[in-house]
């Protein structure tokens, strides 16, 4: 494919790690959509692929496509950090870093704790956790959404899933972020070294939890996984069973704090789309939906080439780090009309690419539809009037390849009793 060298040059110089683009960028992508859709960015050291169909190539092409190095630093770690870490190419066996066949004896052990059935079961304990941090703040009239209820909500949904101590919650996601610091490892050499200590950290933490629970299974998702046999027998290794429960930390909350506080920040901005969620409450899996392709939680999508291959007209060298952007394909005026718009009504809205496709599609995905439902329900039904903050506007969050909010400060009519539709509890 031809590219104008302008083109190229700026699209491959652009600084993604810059607030600007943290700040809206949507514009970036439609510009090399439509002129230079897989390019080179020095900054993140990364190929980037933009279009919907190249996209699901690769998505769909595990072979080419790999998985394996999706969790290795994106730049060569400094050696005061690779002296607490070892080998720096060593890796967690975790789905996001396998390939099949070993991702599908993984997947196949884990879904036996993500079934329709256990994650409908959860509704019921997803609201009282919903009701009960509402609870501890619905008659100040204000507050800041993501810290007072989204960020904890979510962590506590994953946290009893594994039976974690809710005490250990805090610490548990700051170990998380450390080992998405060292796959960017793009700040400063003391952090960097904090965030080796946090990951080793993590790592302990959790080789402690399962010997005790291998001593007293429980009902939660971690004895259901321990338990857990295929027909031939096989069990998760120590190794995958310690990546197991990070991998869902860091995976399964970060993206759905962001998608409540992205569909919220959507809804709250417009009056009359808000209107119509409260005139009908049903209409906001709607809601859900057209967030995941409009603003979702994730940019990007990692893989990596095993061999030399052709996409989008461009060649990738065998082990270039490529970046699927799905926030660009989910905008892409081919697939979707008026893609800029929030449209909570379009008829084809799940057809984004935010829980990705093929073999890698998110196994949380029910869980994380749900969880962004409830939540929406429950503020909705608790806080009447909710609006935003007009003194404080909200507040994005920097972390590298997600997109949602750090602080959503928010107003409502703190009178007694509920709002104009019940809390539907089931």
């Amino acid at each position: 494919m031809n590219v104008p060298d302008d083109l190229r040059a700026a699209v491959g110089a652009h600084d993604l790690y810059h607030p600007s683009h943290t700040a809206d960028p949507y514009p970036f992508y439609a510009e090399a959509r439509r002129g230079a859709p897989v390019f080179f960015n020095a900054s993140a050291n990364s190929w980037f692929v933009t279009r919907p169909e190249d996209v699901l190539t690769a998505l769909r092409d595990t072979e080419r496509f790999s998985s394996e190095h999706v969790m290795k630093p994106r730049t060569p770690l400094a050696p005061e950090v690779v002296a607490l870490l070892g080998d720096p190419n060593a890796r967690l066996p975790t789905m996001l870093t396998t390939d099949p066949p070993d991702h599908t004896r993984l997947r196949a052990l884990v879904s036996k704790g993500f079934t329709p059935q256990r994650v409908a079961a959860m509704e019921p304990q997803l609201r009282a956790i919903a009701d009960e941090l509402i609870g501890g703040f619905a008659a100040e009239g204000r507050a800041d959404l993501i810290q007072r209820f989204a960020f904890p909500f979510t962590a506590f949904v994953i946290g009893d899933m594994l039976a974690m101590p809710r005490a250990d919650i805090a610490r548990l996601k700051r170990w998380s972020d450390d080992w998405i610091r060292l796959v960017w490892n793009a700040e400063p050499l003391e952090r960097m070294v904090e965030a080796a200590k946090g990951l080793l950290a993590f790592q302990r933490y959790f080789a402690e939890v399962i010997a005790e629970r291998r001593r007293s299974l429980g009902d939660d998702l971690l004895s259901a996984v321990i338990r857990a046999q295929l027909d031939d027998g096989a069990q998760l290794s120590e190794e995958e069973l310690i990546a197991l429960p990070m991998q869902l930390i860091m995976a399964g909350h970060e993206t759905t704090l962001h998608l409540i506080g992205n569909a919220l920040v959507l809804l709250l901005e417009r009056p009359a789309h808000l209107a119509a969620v409260r005139e009908d409450p049903a209409r906001i899996g709607d809601v859900i939906e057209e967030t995941l392709r409009l603003d979702g939680p994730l940019l990007w999508i990692g893989r990596h080439t095993t061999v030399e291959v052709e996409l989008g007209g461009v060649k990738l060298p065998a082990g270039a780090i490529v970046q699927l952007a799905v926030c660009s394909a989910n905008h892409d005026e081919g697939l979707f009309s008026g893609p800029t718009a929030f449209n909570p009504c379009r008829a084809n809205a799940d057809r984004h690419f935010s829980f990705g496709r093929g073999a890698h599609f998110c196994l949380g995905a029910p869980l994380a539809r749900l969880e962004g439902r409830v939540a929406l329900e429950q503020l909705l039904a608790r806080l009447p009037n909710l609006r935003l903050d007009p003194d404080q506007p909200p507040v994005r969050a920097a972390a590298i390849g997600f997109r949602g909010f750090d602080h959503l400060a928010a107003r409502w009519d703190a009178t007694p009793g509920e709002s104009r539709f019940p809390s539907r509890r089931r």
